[in-house]
């Protein structure tokens, strides 16, 4: 599970921003909030809600409120334990839920969980789980989620460039993805890509701190905080801040951002964990293939 920062001010966005138009039913609109996080609507078991599309999330997870207004849920025997990307361990019960509806993908049935949480006007959290079969694209630009066809994908890859991604699938429960970066032209390392992640978010496992020639006591160019977490706040993550010169995609250098803010992270369960905003305006999920095609 990813850190999933939420502010309370999201409700007053909830009310003063209106969502895209679109007449294409294979486009799903957003709003994308100050924060970076994608803001979408979903119906499930015929109650709307807004909802955070996350690919770093693993598990689509409701809200306590949102969950408690579902009339059809079936409760597992079994449950799952994740761990969030700073190492928090959560340990979860699982539900299947009815009538899934995400713009024009509709599914009898979900596996979700919830949280006893205030996410400030938010519903929840969907998960890329819920599209692995569906090739789509985040467009930035227009700001819709696009679903893809055989026939469009081939004309992205015309002009577009690929990154290959590595999925991690976890007990057909969870579903993840990766790919691996170059970070100041010198460590390749294998980063989450989280959409559910802050604006400007890279966060890097601490232990990489030496070898990309980061001081931690030199307090003019690194600073350090302790960051309690939002769910369990007995868990408390030390952060070290700083900027690094370069960061690219290990199979296209091109596709790269210079001078970046980087959070050096105690305990990460990853090489690192990153937004995704920066890679282009559109990125494609070629899941099947292993891929991301992304355009600036």
């Amino acid at each position: 599970m990813r850190p999933l920062l939420f502010f309370f001010t999201l409700l007053l966005v909830l009310s003063t921003h209106a969502f895209s138009q679109t007449t294409n039913k294979n486009e799903i609109p957003f709003e994308l909030l100050p924060s970076g996080h994608i803001l979408v609507k979903a119906k499930v078991d015929g109650v709307q809600g807004n909802f955070i599309f996350d690919t770093g999330a693993g598990i689509t997870m409701f809200t306590k409120s949102f969950f408690s207004k579902l009339k059809d849920t079936i409760r597992e025997d079994g449950g799952y334990t994740g761990f969030r990307a700073t190492g928090e361990r959560m340990d979860i019960d699982l539900y299947w839920v009815k009538n899934v509806e995400f713009g024009a993908i509709k599914k009898e049935k979900e596996e979700v969980s919830y949280i006893d949480a205030n996410l400030g006007g938010i519903d929840g959290i969907l998960s890329l789980k819920l599209m692995e079969s569906q090739p789509f694209t985040i467009d930035y630009n227009k700001k819709v989620i696009r679903l893809e066809s055989a026939q469009s994908l081939t004309s992205i890859k015309k002009t577009a460039k690929s990154i290959p991604v590595q999925l991690e699938q976890s007990r057909e429960k969870a579903l993840t993805l990766f790919a691996y970066f170059k970070v100041n032209d010198t460590l390749t390392l294998q980063f989450s890509l989280d959409s559910g992640a802050e604006k400007d978010v890279y966060r890097i496992n601490s232990k990489h701190l030496q070898r990309l020639g980061v001081d931690v006591s030199d307090s003019l160019h690194v600073k350090k905080i302790a960051k309690r977490s939002e769910i369990n706040t007995d868990f408390v993550s030390n952060i070290y801040i700083t900027k690094l010169p370069k960061l690219a995609t290990a199979s296209n250098p091109s596709i790269n951002t210079t001078n970046f803010p980087a959070q050096f992270v105690d305990g990460l369960i990853y090489d690192g964990i990153i937004w995704i905003n920066w890679l282009g305006s559109s990125i494609t999920f070629d899941l099947d293939k292993k891929q991301l095609l992304v355009e600036k």
